[in-house]
């Protein structure tokens, strides 16, 4: 695993899992993951949270943001 589990993301508190090692950018961020932060996250994740460890992201396709929205919702 290269990052923390993905099921319940959607409505979750960033960084809020145990036993990962969050960047302090991330852990400081004061994020809940809504749709909205996710789809600024997909969009531009370093512009969301700088000084994340994550590499950038840069799904800018609106009709792409919605499916993997719609997708994290359902784990």
């Amino acid at each position: 695993a290269f990052g923390p589990s993905l099921s319940g993301v959607v409505g979750r508190q960033a960084a809020s899992l145990p036993r990962f090692a969050y960047s302090e950018g991330l852990s400081t961020s004061g994020i809940t993951w809504t749709e909205a932060n996710l789809r600024l996250w997909v969009e531009d994740n370093t512009k969301l949270v700088p000084g994340t460890r994550m590499r950038h992201v840069a799904i800018t396709d609106l009709a792409e943001q919605d499916y993997l929205i719609a997708y994290l919702k359902t784990l």
